[in-house]
């Protein structure tokens, strides 16, 4: 059986008001703001200052209300609470520290949102965050800040394993229109190997640029153009597809003809008719204690490809 790991303290002085890592006399750089220099420049690019800074205040309202009661079992009733003792109960998370800082002991610290303990020597990492929109970039980020907090949290825990990594998402915020946008969601990230994490630190310290990984590669980047021109070209070619194909249904209808057959093709016109299908989602609201999951079918959905121009 595995001994029982007992998180260690970094020793780091986090300057809350100035947002500064000390370590003695030395200030240790942050996870977030090397991020945003190396891989995410125009993160913030055309948002306001105001726009900035109405949703960092609502994020620290959030964070605080959850630390509040993760740290002193104390429930303010707002949504965002409510939404993630539940999550926690449906996941299972044991929480285990907030604001837990992570050091390398010599340049890098931040600290973690939250910490979950798995085993006695297994971890899991959480960060809350109350985005309105959950954009591809945005989990690319936490998925490095992350993965990067997984490598210094394991740095300094000897022994201690990370298990998984995970956004808790949290919103509820009155709309225009009186309603909610209401938000509650565990997103799993998958880790980036260490040894990637490694380089990206030691990249940005001697001052260079780092080169992503995942971007896109030239291969496919040098196809960017021929891409577009035959997206274009498919959404032109189906326009005027449309076009034919309703002159034609037209004529069909007007000489109330079936089908037409040339050497080369064959075309059918099919007649009106009305469908009828179940409606679920309202068949559970009207019943909600009938379990259905004995008539519910499973299948595997290939993945897909989407190119947005």
């Amino acid at each position: 059986m595995a001994k029982r790991i007992e998180l260690k303290n970094s020793g780091v002085f986090f300057n809350e008001e100035a947002h500064e890592y000390w370590l003695g006399d030395k200030q240790l750089s942050g996870i977030t703001g090397m991020l945003q220099r190396q891989l995410f420049p125009d993160e913030f690019n055309g948002i306001s200052e105001a726009t900035l800074n109405a949703a960092a205040e609502y994020g620290t309202g959030v964070h605080s209300s959850i630390e509040d009661f993760d740290k002193n079992w104390i429930n303010d009733g707002t949504q965002e609470t409510v939404d993630y003792i539940q999550i926690c109960k449906d996941y299972e998370l044991t929480h285990e520290a907030s604001e837990y800082n992570v050091t390398d002991g010599k340049s890098w610290a931040s600290n973690v949102d939250k910490v979950y303990r798995v085993s006695d020597d297994t971890f899991s990492l959480g960060d809350i965050k109350t985005y309105g929109q959950m954009t591809a970039d945005k989990l690319q980020k936490a998925r490095w800040q992350l993965s990067i907090y997984a490598y210094l949290f394991e740095l300094q825990n000897k022994k201690a394993k990370v298990d998984k990594l995970f956004i808790i998402h949290l919103r509820n915020k009155p709309k225009k229109d009186g309603s909610f946008d209401h938000i509650s969601e565990i997103i799993f990230l998958s880790r980036i190997p260490t040894e990637i994490c490694k380089d990206l630190l030691d990249t940005d310290l001697r001052g260079e640029q780092f080169k992503n990984p995942y971007a896109i590669p030239y291969e496919w980047r040098s196809q960017e153009e021929t891409i577009r021109e035959l997206i274009e070209a498919k959404k032109s070619a189906e326009e005027q597809l449309n076009i034919i194909k309703g002159k034609l249904l037209s004529d069909m209808e007007e000489k109330d003809v079936k089908s037409w057959v040339t050497e080369t093709m064959r075309i059918t016109r099919k007649l009106p008719t009305t469908r009828s299908s179940f409606d679920l989602k309202a068949f559970k609201a009207d019943n909600p204690n009938i379990d259905l999951s004995a008539y519910m079918k499973t299948s595997d959905v290939a993945g897909s490809l989407s190119i947005a121009i």
